[in-house]
């Protein structure tokens, strides 16, 4: 048998000969990819997850580095943009390959051109509105009628907004006493659950828009890439197809949103919209204010036309009587007394009338009132009620889920166990001592195990290790095998 000797490289030795293959080939390429993740350890190095998708499915990925020394590039990007790197966006960069013996493949940014991420924004952002354009919905809440007074609103926003206390601020303390009737929907308003949290809550609200005037989504501000929700197709949709008008007050000093574009009406930011409501309320109170001294106007003109005309008559009669003469004195003053009577009881009337008329508008005006204070009082127990059955439904729903979910698991564990048994005793026979145990041996030749007889020359000493025990030996004869090894 031949002799021959293993031919083997390190761990590191075979690595290092793929490093320098990869810094031979590569060379630095304009790269387009998505930002999956992305930190900043404490040497100020930022390490970045890159990502393709296709139809939502990931299709390549890779590790990426911006090292502290190009760091410049962030910030430059940020000054640009207004936009912060962040999961999610998509970048155009400038990237080489890297290979390092210990922490692996990465790519290594040198340069992020700002234009191409701002594109791909106002690109997708003018796709969703042809979109909804083209499906009839980017107008379709604007055509819902808006009341003529917006008393009971539903708030689509975080409680902790930067702009929803401002708003409620605003209609809480009104100088003009005005009361309105609020809920809020909370959701989420930044982060990766947004869209489908500010959703839910829109879906929330159309199943309660008989109790409501109007719903409010409010924000309060935030970068270009954290208003960028607002152009999520299915959330402007959802807010297109709302049952009452949609306001929009999110916070944003530039371009409008996609959800500004199918609101009723939009508004920078939450305190406008907060003063719109209450400009008209006001002008609501000013018209009634108007409507009364309308009233009142046409009354004291009637009152003064009639007052005129029984002047006008006196004149008459009395002019008649001094033509009448000495004989029909007495009887025309005996009319005239009469006819005086007459106004002054005509007069009186009317005055009763105009005091009974303003006594029934005050006493309406208070039934009116105290008939929707009554309503707001019974609309607020309702909520109230229905708020404490829905905590205690979530609460029994939530023990249920846990029960079952222990069970689940304590399940889940022993079958685990009972599988970790099974491979610990498939192990167990296929351990050396079990084969070796059954028949099998193991030759050695200088110590390595010999595999094929070309290996081994004639006289070439060999050790033969056996379950229990070992035999020395010496080949006198071989035979050679070049097909496909046959054990028997």
């Amino acid at each position: 048998m031949l002799k021959t000797d293993v031919i083997y490289q390190t761990l590191s030795q075979y690595l290092t000969e793929i490093k320098e293959f990869i810094q031979e080939v590569s060379d630095y390429q304009w790269i387009i990819a998505e930002i999956a993740k992305i930190d900043c350890d404490k040497n100020g190095h930022y390490w970045i997850e890159l990502v393709e998708k296709k139809d939502n499915e990931i299709i390549a990925q890779c590790g990426a580095v911006i090292w502290r020394g190009n760091v410049e590039t962030i910030s430059n990007f940020y000054l640009k943009t207004g936009i912060e790197i962040q999961k999610g966006i998509k970048i155009l960069f400038i990237g080489k390959a890297t290979f390092h013996e210990k922490y692996g493949f990465k790519l290594n940014i040198l340069q992020i051109d700002p234009s191409f991420t701002i594109g791909e924004m106002a690109l997708k952002k003018k796709e969703t509105i042809e979109r909804l354009t083209k499906e009839g919905l980017i107008d379709k809440n604007k055509f819902i009628k808006i009341p003529l007074i917006i008393q009971k609103i539903a708030i689509v926003s975080s409680k902790s907004a930067a702009g929803y206390e401002d708003f409620l601020k605003i209609l809480k303390e009104n100088k003009y006493g005005f009361k309105f009737y609020t809920k809020l929907f909370d959701a989420f308003v930044q982060g990766e659950t947004a869209v489908n949290s500010l959703i839910n809550a829109f879906q929330r609200c159309s199943l309660e828009f008989k109790d409501f005037d109007a719903i409010i989504l409010i924000r309060g501000g935030g970068s270009v890439a954290d208003l960028a929700i607002f152009n999520d197709y299915e959330l402007a949709k959802t807010m297109a197809l709302m049952p009452i008008p949609v306001f929009t007050g999110i916070g944003h000093t530039r371009d409008e949103t996609v959800a500004d574009c199918v609101a009723s009406m939009s508004f920078k930011t939450p305190s406008e919209v907060a003063k719109f409501i209450l400009d008209r309320a006001l002008d609501f109170d000013s018209k009634i204010d108007n409507l009364k001294q309308r009233i009142l106007h046409k009354v004291e003109a009637f009152l003064n036309t009639e007052i005129s005309k029984n002047q006008s008559l006196q004149e008459r009669f009395k002019l008649a009587v001094r033509n009448s003469g000495e004989k029909l004195s007495q009887k025309m003053n005996l009319i005239v007394s009469e006819i005086h009577n007459g106004i002054l009881k005509k007069v009186h009337s009317e005055k009763e009338f105009l005091f009974s008329l303003k006594q029934n508008l005050h006493k309406k005006t208070n039934y009116i009132l105290k008939t929707k204070e009554v309503e707001i009082t019974n609309l607020s127990n309702r909520v109230k009620m229905k708020m404490r059955e829905n905590i205690t439904r979530g609460n029994f729903t939530i023990k249920s889920y846990k029960e079952k979910l222990f069970t689940k698991l304590k399940n889940t564990l022993a079958l685990k166990n009972i599988e970790i048994e099974r491979l610990r005793e498939k192990l167990h026979l296929l351990s050396p001592e079990n084969i070796l145990k059954r028949g099998y041996s193991i030759t050695y030749l200088n110590g390595k195990v010999l595999k094929n007889s070309q290996e081994a020359s004639i006289g070439a000493k060999v050790q033969i290790q056996l379950y229990k025990g070992k035999i020395y030996g010496q080949v006198i004869n071989k035979e050679e095998d070049y097909g496909e090894p046959k054990l028997f």
